[in-house]
């Protein structure tokens, strides 16, 4: 394709000939009425009458079909584009007049509304670049040295293939916990389908570095107290009994 040989890729091609391709059907459709004779001025009239009697029925479909071409032209939504909506991670795989379809992680198909994407606040990671940041916590027991830990997340984070080495990951002791030390690793991945393998493989080497550290992660503890003349009153009753 001409586009394509300018430089232009698949994500900014796709919604152009969308465009193109509705726009020469209502032209041909106008032609080829013309060619046969029939008058298109009483037709549209006719057509006006009963666009305005099932109106207030296509209303959703009109509404779908005015968002996906506001969709297409501003390049809110592009094929290949990761998106989350409603909690939900996908690749945008189709852009059509009345809906679009999402691809989720677990090849899973979702037809979305188009008014959907265009009324609604979504996540759209590949609007300009596709890495993320993420977060992984862990907490360590009170009294470990926080230098060491330190030390220790760096060097997991830095291990990780998927970690991208630019920005940089960074370690910040969050805060104290109610049982734990709260610290934190930052860093960067390639996209949002990374985070959930970058952050088992963290868990993982995080809890070997620390098991051969002996560096302690914490569980909360609960303890019941009880009064002693309230144990010594059940004692009775349970003996006279």
């Amino acid at each position: 394709m001409a586009l394509r040989r300018r430089g232009f890729d698949q994500k900014e091609i796709h919604p152009f000939v969308k465009i193109t391709y509705y726009t020469l059907l209502i032209f041909g459709v106008y032609v080829a009425f013309n060619v046969i004779g029939i008058p298109l001025t009483g037709l549209l009239a006719a057509a006006g009458i009963v666009g305005i009697i099932l109106g207030f029925g296509l209303q959703s479909i009109t509404a779908n079909m005015i968002s996906g071409i506001l969709l297409m032209g501003e390049g809110t939504v592009r094929i290949g584009d990761v998106i989350e909506l409603d909690g939900t991670i996908g690749e945008v795989y189709d852009t059509g007049m009345r809906s679009t379809t999402i691809r989720t992680r677990d090849n899973v198909f979702i037809i979305v509304p188009n008014q959907e994407l265009f009324t609604k606040s979504f996540t759209n990671y590949s609007y300009v670049e596709e890495k993320v940041r993420m977060d992984v916590t862990v907490g360590v027991a009170y009294g470990s040295d926080v230098e060491k830990v330190t030390r220790i997340l760096y060097e997991v984070a830095e291990e990780i293939e998927g970690v991208l080495e630019t920005p940089e990951p960074t370690v910040r002791f969050r805060e104290f916990g109610g049982s734990s030390l709260e610290f934190v690793i930052k860093c960067w991945v390639r996209g949002p389908f990374e985070r959930r393998t970058v952050r088992s493989q963290m868990n993982y080497l995080i809890d070997e570095r620390f098991r051969e550290e002996d560096i302690t992660i914490p569980f909360p503890q609960r303890s019941v107290w009880f009064k002693n003349d309230l144990r010594t009153q059940e004692y009775s009753e349970a003996n006279e009994t």
